[in-house]
């Protein structure tokens, strides 16, 4: 058992070849063992800015499951999913979603559910 009250501690170390046991004073390293690392907060001003990262690659047909299950209405044309007949989304060349539509509250509805389904870092 370690005692921790103790100024004083002798430390056994064995070499990899296990020959002899080296024996230190740990008195002269308890000056660095004295400092405790901490980590200080930065201010608001001072944390980088950096893009969001969005973590996962939902499906479309997996995503119109969830649409519908909200009460929108959604059909899969040609690999677009169309939502209520008024936003698209579709995966464009590089394999990322696009929503399109007009600006209304099913556009806003349809945003929010696609981002619920990502990690967002």
């Amino acid at each position: 058992m370690l005692d921790m009250t103790s100024t004083r501690t002798d430390i056994s170390i064995k070499t990899e070849s296990n020959r002899d046991d080296k024996k230190f004073d740990a008195k002269e390293e308890s000056e660095e063992a004295d400092v405790i690392p901490t980590l200080v907060p930065l201010l608001p001003h001072e944390v980088p800015h950096h893009a969001a990262v969005f973590i996962n690659k939902p499906r479309l047909s997996e995503f119109k499951q969830i649409v519908v299950s909200k009460g929108i209405q959604a059909e899969m044309s040609g690999g677009v999913l169309i939502c209520n007949n008024v936003v698209a989304v579709r995966r464009n060349e590089a394999g990322r979603l696009q929503l399109e539509g007009c600006v209304c509250e099913d556009y806003y509805k349809v945003r929010e559910l696609l981002y619920e389904q990502f990690a967002i870092v």
